[in-house]
């Protein structure tokens, strides 16, 4: 795999990234919450606070390059979703065996304990997303948002695509607070 090489002037230094971090603001720190707390369900041994603090880090030591072409918010997005997908590959690679004596004359008993999230959860997290997003197919607002969201775009960029104002905008994240807290109830949740 071929990786591509940007020119230096192109990235931001840790410095700059230091800097941009430092200086975002509540509410896109807020979208980075979230984000991690997406990318991380269903992660075993990760909470969205170590995957954020993760993509702080590649960030910060050069690890990561941060294009000054993208906003920070959408760096860290993808450094987000980059290392959530490193973990879930890694993990369907790794199996763990332990290997007890259970006897006097040393007989083993092999436990062979599988800690990877397997196609179950995928499909599970697959089908959630495909309700959520039939939930609202008949409003199309509110679907542009959460596609929007899911592609980790900042409220702007959703607006801009979907030639929506900030009004309806609003409106549309109402309605999907609403309408998803109202199929939690329904749930029993």
């Amino acid at each position: 795999m071929s990786k591509t090489r940007r020119d230096p002037d192109e990235t931001a230094t840790p410095a700059e990234v230091a800097d941009a971090l430092r200086t975002m603001t509540s509410a896109d720190r807020v979208r980075l919450e979230r984000f991690a707390r997406l990318r991380s369900a269903g992660l075993p041994g990760w909470e969205w606070e170590d995957l954020l603090h993760e993509a702080i880090d590649r960030a910060l030591s050069g690890l990561r390059k941060w294009p000054r072409s993208i906003s920070m918010v959408e760096f860290m997005c993808g450094t987000i979703r980059s290392i959530s997908g490193d973990i879930w590959r890694e993990g369907r690679q790794k199996v763990n065996v332990s290997v007890t004596p259970i006897g006097p004359d040393m007989d083993s008993e092999i436990d062979v304990h599988d800690q990877r999230p397997g196609p179950e959860r995928e499909v599970i997290a697959r089908s959630m997303l495909t309700g959520i997003f039939r939930a609202f197919e008949d409003d199309s607002d509110a679907l542009a948002v959460l596609k929007g969201l899911a592609d980790a775009l900042g409220p702007e960029e959703i607006q801009r695509r979907s030639d929506m104002n900030a009004r309806r905008y609003a409106s549309a994240q109402k309605r999907i607070r609403r309408r998803i807290s109202r199929i939690l109830e329904e749930q029993g949740n």
